[in-house]
């Protein structure tokens, strides 16, 4: 072969490359749609496997309450004596009274879903006839005696 043979078979393989990246280069400036890309079968189980024509799924049921954690029965019901008067505030009595960390915070457990505390406080916190803001106890458990308010419920559509 030739050097002219080769030439030609350079210019050759360089204008097929230049060819072929035409086919790959961008589309011109002008406005293109496309179709979503359908491939039978495969879409049925894409369609199966999204959450499009349902909503997000619901949040966690929650609630958050306050306590009075105390000893005896006794104690609990003096509390729940000075609770009645309406001269001190829930939170200041769980300072005074409760035995638990939470009384730094007022009692207040923050928020927690069902099974987080003992079952003695899931019956009642999550109980729709638990009404919120309203004080409930004494309460036994592990622990001692408890003072409880709900002050909120959330999640689980309407059950409360």
């Amino acid at each position: 072969m030739t050097s002219l043979s080769y030439f030609a078979i350079v210019v050759a393989v360089v204008a097929m490359v230049a060819s072929l990246s035409d086919a790959f280069a961008p589309a011109s400036s002008s406005p293109t749609r496309t179709a979503p890309l359908s491939m039978g079968i495969f879409d049925s189980f894409t369609k199966a496997f999204s959450n499009e024509e349902y909503g997000a799924p619901p949040d966690a049921i929650k609630a958050t309450a306050r306590h009075i954690l105390v000893p005896s029965v006794e104690e609990a019901n003096k509390v729940l004596e000075e609770i009645g008067k309406g001269e001190t505030s829930f939170a200041s009595l769980a300072g005074q009274y409760s035995t638990c960390p939470s009384k730094s915070r007022g009692g207040s457990l923050g928020s927690f879903q069902p099974g987080t505390m003992v079952k003695e406080f899931d019956k009642v916190v999550f109980n729709p006839e638990t009404k919120i803001g309203q004080v409930v106890g004494p309460i036994e458990t592990q622990f001692g005696y408890h003072l409880l308010v709900v002050d909120k419920r959330s999640g689980g559509s309407d059950w409360y």
